[in-house]
């Protein structure tokens, strides 16, 4: 094994966990908002802070991280658009996910645990899903600039 192919094993296996963690934690969300109890929203929220910090933030610092590497190792420039795209999106979601949406997260589980499901909480997490939708749906535009090699 070469190292840039370690570093793109790493660099995948990365990518699975944050977006497939991401997209499972949605799914939980859908059921949570059908299950429309205040108790599950709350752990909802926790759960998906506690998440973000210990599974997703590590896995997203992995991506951009071997994703540099796999550029100084392999054949890639440092000006090819898809390198750019994927380097500074992936930093500017990973910047939005864990020091905006994560927080919220658990203060809105937090007031939706005190509170109960109040309209207003209940409206504070469905902006904070979509936001999170948002996210998903622009890591995926970047996992196919990087299959792509869109810009070469």
């Amino acid at each position: 094994m070469t190292s840039y192919e370690l570093w793109l094993f790493l660099h995948l296996s990365a990518v699975v966990v944050w977006i497939g963690g991401a997209v499972m934690g949605q799914v939980f969300g859908i059921l949570t908002q059908r299950a429309k109890s205040p108790v599950e929203s709350a752990a909802y929220g926790r759960n998906m802070a506690w998440a973000a910090t210990r599974v997703f933030l590590p896995s997203s610092v992995v991506v951009i991280l071997t994703g540099a590497a796999l550029t100084e190792d392999g054949n890639w420039d440092w000006s090819e658009p898809f390198v750019l795209v994927g380097l500074l999106g992936g930093i500017a979601i990973a910047a939005a996910a864990f020091l905006y949406l994560t927080p919220r997260l658990g203060v809105v589980g937090g007031r939706i645990a005190s509170e109960g499901p109040t309209p207003a909480n209940l409206a504070d997490m469905n902006r904070l899903v979509w936001f999170a939708r948002g996210l998903i749906l622009a890591l995926f535009v970047i996992v196919l600039m990087m299959v792509t090699k869109l810009g070469t």
